[in-house]
């Protein structure tokens, strides 16, 4: 089988696994909704109570954590194709960390949420995250080039470490309000945001992902050795910096709003590339369809196992994120 039908054929199985998941989360909350009831809402049927409980409460929900899937997972992607290390990933190079001062120094020093414009926090997320992989960047490079991928990777779980003590620190400050209000996106939570909020993600992760897949020719080649990049006619280190800063922007923006949710842009990465290759042409689509799995399934479990109650989406995908990342060092080993 070519490379170009399998991609379509798992691309195509993708869909159909991210639409089933969409709909049983769309079914799935305090109270069930049956098959029929929400097929009446879809088709403008339904009730005023029922429209409500669809479309305001668990359809944001539902595009939110598609949204979020999306952007971490092409984030991590970019990740994995500047630095060459199944590693890389948003939480593991200092992106989450560095969003997550930017937002915890926000909630300290101002009343909150509710007291806040809607795009200060993705804002202050975005310069966190901007700041702390610039410094990760540059201490990783010298003479011109990165040492090494290695150092990459260790410098950015070095200083996550040193602004998690940070976060911690200013946490055990807070009142309970901002202290759950803290706890709650640090684990990673979809609930609670409106249609503004899809407002301001979707433009942002739509473009960012058409213009990587636009310019994939370059992803491909940033794939590749140094010398051999630079043969091809690429500004190697420009071209590096750009595509770390879009690779920021996606990640500060869905952490932002869907708090820091880990491994989704490590491992999905990691299964596109075992199921179509590394072409980026293939790659980035089936990256995004299954962080867009990831993240739209862990929500509808952690809704699903303890309803009504139920489990933080941050929780769900690190006890799916952790055996995986696991298994990924033990290859490594091998």
């Amino acid at each position: 089988m070519t490379v170009k039908k399998r991609f379509y054929m798992v691309a195509v199985i993708l869909v159909v696994i991210l639409v089933g998941c969409l709909y049983g989360h769309l079914r799935t909350g305090f109270t069930d909704v049956s098959d029929t009831r929400l097929l009446n809402v879809l088709l403008g049927n339904g009730s005023e109570a029922k429209n409500l409980t669809v479309f305001d409460f668990r359809m944001v929900r539902s595009v939110l954590a598609l949204l979020i899937g999306m952007g971490l997972a092409l984030s991590g992607a970019v990740f994995q194709t500047i630095a060459r290390n199944e590693l890389a990933s948003p939480s593991l190079l200092g992106v989450n960390a560095g969003a997550g001062l930017g937002v915890v120094l926000l909630i300290y020093f101002t009343n909150g949420n509710n007291s806040l414009g809607i795009w200060t926090m993705p804002m202050v997320a975005i310069i966190g995250a901007t700041a702390v992989a610039s410094l990760i960047y540059r201490l990783s490079y010298r003479g011109g080039r990165i040492l090494s991928t290695h150092t990459l990777v260790l410098t950015g779980i070095s200083l996550s470490a040193g602004i998690h003590a940070i976060q911690t620190l200013l946490v055990v400050r807070l009142d309970p309000n901002k202290f759950y209000m803290v706890n709650t996106w640090v684990i990673g939570s979809i609930s609670g945001n409106s249609w503004n909020h899809v407002a301001i993600l979707a433009p942002i992760v739509i473009f960012l992902a058409l213009v990587l897949y636009a310019r994939h020719m370059d992803l491909n080649i940033l794939s590749l050795a140094d010398e051999t990049a630079i043969g091809l006619g690429i500004r190697i280190n420009r071209a590096r910096f750009i595509y770390l800063m879009i690779a920021v922007v996606l990640a500060a923006c869905c952490v932002a709003i869907g708090g820091s949710i880990g491994f989704v842009g490590l491992i999905s990465p990691h299964i596109a590339r075992r199921l179509v290759g590394a072409d980026h042409s293939y790659y980035l689509p089936v990256t995004a369809l299954i962080g867009a799995i990831l993240v739209v399934a862990a929500d509808w479990f952690g809704r699903a196992i303890v309803a009504p109650d139920e489990i933080l989406v941050g929780i769900v995908v690190s006890l799916i994120g952790a055996p995986y990342f696991l298994y990924i060092l033990a290859k490594a080993k091998a």
